[in-house]
């Protein structure tokens, strides 16, 4: 089966269906190029430091905007 024919599969698929082939597609893609014993932070732990870190410097980011 060729790569095309499994895309025009996929565009066939109900959304939930899509989804799994995604989220699979996502997972092999980062085991793949992830070096082994590297961490990403959670969306929300990110936004939550971003946020700490802009109030600390609140005055030195307004100095760099201008």
């Amino acid at each position: 089966m060729s790569a095309a024919e499994i895309i025009e599969q996929i565009k066939a698929l109900p959304p939930n269906e899509k989804a799994a082939v995604v989220n699979f597609v996502h997972q092999m893609n980062v085991s793949e190029t992830r070096p082994e014993g590297v961490r990403y932070v959670d969306r929300q732990a990110l936004e939550a430091s971003a946020e700490k870190v802009f109030d600390q410097h609140d005055e030195l980011f307004r100095k760099l905007a201008q």
